[in-house]
Order: C-alpha cells, then sequence, then structure tokens
C-alpha cells in the first residue's frame, strides 16, 4: 500500500381512509390510492416500512400528558394523504407515526416538516424531503428517488445498504454522516457543520462530495467512478481506496491532516500536494517531478508527482 499523508500542525389518485382501530393512545387509518404524504409535524416519529400485506395505512401511536394535550389531523384529498399535529398547552410525551406502503405500484413522495421528530425507512420505494430542527434519519434498504432532500440542524443520518438517485442532498448542522454499502448517484452531497463523516463500502457516481466544518471525513473499501470532493474545515480528511479512481478528486482541510492510502496507484495518475509553507510536512513515497510555491494570503508548497500520461489528477490540500 502506498500512503500520502499531508498533515497539519493544527491539529393512487382516489383515496379512501377510515379509522379501523381506536382506543386511548392508537389509531389506524387504512389508505387506498395515496400518491402524495404531506406530514406536518412538531415532535412525533415517523416510521415508513412496506405493507407486506398489500394495503396501505397510518398507524398512530401516542402517549401525551396531560390528556386532551395532542390531537391528530387526518385527511385525505385529490391523492394527497395530510397529517397534522397539534400540540396544547405545556405537554410531554411521545407520538409515533408508522406508514405502510405497497410494495407495487408508483412511488409515493413523501414531505416531513418537524422540530423534533425522527424518520425512519426500511425497504422502501419513494422520494422524500424531510425538514427538521433536531430529528435524526435512518434509511435502510430504500431506493430513495430524485428530487429527495434532508435537512436537519443537529441530527445524526444513518444510511445503509441502498440506492441514492443522482442530485439528492444531505446536511446537518451538527450531527454525525454514517453511510454503509450505498450506491451514490451523481451529483449527491453530504455535509455536517461540526459532525464527523464516514464513509465505508461506497459506489460513488460523478460529482459526489462530502464536506465537514470542524469534523473528520473518512472514506473507506469505496470506489469513484467520477470526480469526487472531500473536504473538512479543522477536522482530518482520510481516504483508503483499492485502486486508482479514472477520474480526477480532491480531499482537502484547513487546519487538519489529509491521508490518501490507494493499494495500486498505477502508471498514469498526478498528484497535487500543497501545504502551508511554515507549517505541517507532507510525506510521499514518490519523488517529486516538479516543486514550487504561490502565495494566496500565506505562502504554500506545492509538490507534484507525474507519472505516465499524467491522469487522472488527485489534489490533496491542507
Amino acid at each position: 500500500m502506498r500512503r500520502i499523508c499531508i498533515m497539519a500542525v493544527m491539529c393512487a389518485i382516489i383515496g379512501i381512509w377510515v379509522v379501523a382501530a381506536a382506543d386511548d393512545d392508537s389509531q389506524t387509518w387504512i389508505l387506498s390510492g395515496v400518491d402524495k404524504i404531506r406530514i406536518d409535524g412538531v415532535s412525533g416519529d415517523v416510521v415508513i416500512l412496506p405493507a407486506k400485506s398489500g394495503k396501505a395505512r397510518v398507524e398512530l401511536y401516542y402517549d401525551v400528558r396531560p390528556d386532551g394535550s395532542f390531537e391528530a389531523d387526518v385527511e385525505e384529498k385529490g391523492g394527497t394523504l395530510k397529517i397534522k399535529e397539534r400540540w396544547y398547552g405545556s405537554s410531554s410525551g411521545e407520538v409515533k407515526w408508522t406508514i405502510y406502503l405497497p410494495t407495487k405500484g408508483k412511488a409515493p413522495s413523501v414531505r416531513v416538516s418537524t422540530a423534533s421528530g425522527d424518520l425512519k425507512c426500511d425497504d422502501v420505494e419513494l422520494a422524500v424531503e424531510f425538514k427538521s430542527a433536531s430529528g435524526e434519519i435512518e434509511l435502510s434498504g430504500v431506493d430513495l428517488k430524485k428530487d429527495s432532500e434532508f435537512s436537519t440542524a443537529s441530527g445524526d443520518y444513518s444510511i445503509e445498504d441502498m440506492t441514492i438517485r443522482d442530485d439528492i442532498s444531505f446536511s446537518t448542522a451538527s450531527g454525525d454522516v454514517e453511510l454503509v454499502d450505498l450506491t451514490i448517484g451523481e451529483g449527491c452531497s453530504f455535509s455536517t457543520a461540526s459532525g464527523d463523516i464516514d464513509v465505508s463500502g461506497c459506489h460513488c457516481a460523478d460529482d459526489v462530495s462530502f464536506s465537514s466544518a470542524s469534523g473528520d471525513v473518512t472514506v473507506k473499501n469505496s470506489t469513484l467512478k467520477g470526480e469526487g470532493a472531500f473536504s473538512s474545515a479543522s477536522g482530518d480528511v482520510a481516504v483508503y481506496l483499492d485502486e486508482m479512481p479514472k477520474d480526477d478528486f480532491t480531499a482537502s482541510s484547513a487546519s487538519g491532516n489529509v491521508t490518501l492510502d490507494i493499494e495500486q496507484f498505477g502508471d498514469d495518475f498526478t498528484l497535487i500536494l500543497i501545504k502551508r509553507k511554515d507549517r505541517g510536512r507532507i510525506s510521499c513515497p514518490f519523488d517529486y517531478t516538479e516543486e514550487d510555491e504561490f502565495r494566496n494570503g500565506q505562502t504554500y508548497e506545492r509538490k507534484i508527482v507525474k507519472h505516465g500520461s499524467g491522469g487522472p489528477t488527485i489534489e490533496l490540500r491542507t
């Protein structure tokens, strides 16, 4: 294995729903032909699962105190299911929405807006728009369609064993992002302000980016089929690949370490290694074919290794 390291010194249209069962803390609605789901929540969690019986339905469980401080509005109109939570006074407790979707037919679109509710989806096909102040996202075995978008202020992401279509973004202000065994489409982005990003066993298409403002970014046992970008403002960036990608990519940190491990570099590539002249060091197993300095507010050292025809180009910067 050849290692390169740059280190910084600063380390369906008509729907029918009926109440099928109800008691003090649960309700069930049977659905028919709904292709859009809109949830306006407060702190209720949302779970989306396949309907093994083939019948779509919504199940609500709630345990809220004091009595009468929570109401659920459920309405279907023109193929759209609308769910709204209403909380009154000083109340507390647990609310959970479980939505069972058919495994055949058109994939529905789901839009969830919540203050602190979590989202969990398993083994379903759908497009999702999720916005939360502090909710967490857990996705597994999902065929995630285009036009999906996820945003949370302080929640974590756990995504595994699924396909993510092109141009889908995932962002969190202070949560961690864990990605395992994914096929990631072109133009997808994963970002966090102060959490870590861990990527393992993922196959990435062109123009996929992973960025953290102050956390670490680690990529292991993954493949890049196009250009990619890995960056952190003050954390470390480490990329471990089995073979040289066919396209360019960059890995950068403003004040952390940048490490690249590739089992087989091959005979055609260009490495561009950049650091501030007065900070850190560069460790590289190859002889440099070119060295220079340049200014961009500070003075930087640039070391270049070119083998064969010189492609692809990999730039590591701190």
